[in-house]
């Protein structure tokens, strides 16, 4: 079983999500989701190719089923 838990908006996360967007030029929400991965040190499990040219992102691709 898989445990999950709550990641709070911190300051740290602002300044990565600002880092991401100049950087890769990505949406808010997406800049978002991937510095909270980078910052709290966890991979993001996605199915979003966008998110592989985050270098700084730890990323596990998954293929939806449908």
């Amino acid at each position: 079983m898989l445990d999950c838990k709550e990641i709070s908006l911190t300051d740290e996360i602002k300044i990565k999500t600002i880092e991401i967007r100049k950087k890769y030029k990505t949406k808010l929400p997406d800049a978002i989701v991937a510095a909270s991965a980078i910052v709290n040190n966890i991979p993001l499990i996605t199915a979003d190719k966008g998110f592989n040219q985050i270098e700084e992102i730890d990323i596990k691709l998954i293929v939806p089923i449908m």
